[in-house]
């Protein structure tokens, strides 16, 4: 009797050391994962025009420097993708990061068109996951500082949250035609009322969007919906 208690004692205690290894693996993952992006691995593109006209650049690094940071640092790493949403010709992808058992998620989109735009939706999906883990965070954080000193962009960045203040000010501004068609697809998709939505999240009507607002609508949108077309999910 005795040495079955020992027994369990003594696995009970390996349990508990293996439990402390692996969130203390993990935490010294996560600060490798955080450590600035070499220089040489960034690229730039244009990103959008200020009110003066002059072309702002965006850094980036490629998806397959993405993957090659997740190799060197957790070469246990694992992705899926877990959904794929159509909505008329666009197209949403979900893909999922796992790490150390933890599991991150990121949506990307793209032209339903072409294989390209299918591949670009599942890379920019592949990357936002991974700047969940840390990888290139300090890019889309200058991204983010750069485009909130802006007022006319062409493109809009991935946002996290809702902006404090979602109503175009300028002409120039406001949600664009294909942000627009993209809102309402989706929402027909799943049976929604745009404009309910948007006052539910941000207090105004979807025209009255300004296009940082409307990207975020839409990535909350994708969110939020129910998928469409399920393919396969992580753990």
């Amino acid at each position: 009797m005795k040495n079955a208690e020992l027994v369990r004692a003594e696995e009970n205690d390996l349990n508990e050391t293996a439990e402390e290894t692996n969130v203390l693996d993990f935490s010294g993952t996560l600060r490798e994962l955080r450590k600035h992006v070499d220089p040489n691995l960034v690229r730039q593109r244009e990103g959008w025009r200020d009110r003066n006209g002059n072309v702002r650049t965006v850094d980036y690094i490629e998806w397959h420097t993405v993957a090659d940071i997740l190799d060197e640092t957790a070469p246990n790493w694992a992705h899926s993708v877990k959904y794929i949403r159509v909505f008329g010709d666009l197209i949403a992808v979900t893909v999922a990061i796992t790490i150390d058992g933890v599991t991150r998620e990121g949506i990307g989109t793209g032209l339903t068109g072409s294989e390209m735009g299918i591949k670009k939706a599942e890379h920019d999906a592949l990357k936002r996951a991974a700047v969940k883990f840390g990888i290139a965070r300090d890019l889309y954080k200058k991204e983010f500082d750069t485009f909130d000193q802006t007022e006319t962009p062409d493109a809009v960045p991935e946002k996290l949250q809702f902006p404090s203040d979602p109503i175009a000010k300028t002409i120039s501004d406001m949600v664009t035609t294909k942000q627009l068609g993209m809102i309402r697809s989706i929402c027909r998709e799943h049976e929604l009322e745009p404009d309910q939505e948007c006052m539910a999240t941000m207090n105004c009507k979807v025209n009255e969007l300004s296009r940082k607002a409307a990207s975020s609508l839409i990535d909350h949108l994708l969110a939020t919906a129910s998928p469409v077309v399920p393919i396969r999910r992580a753990g």
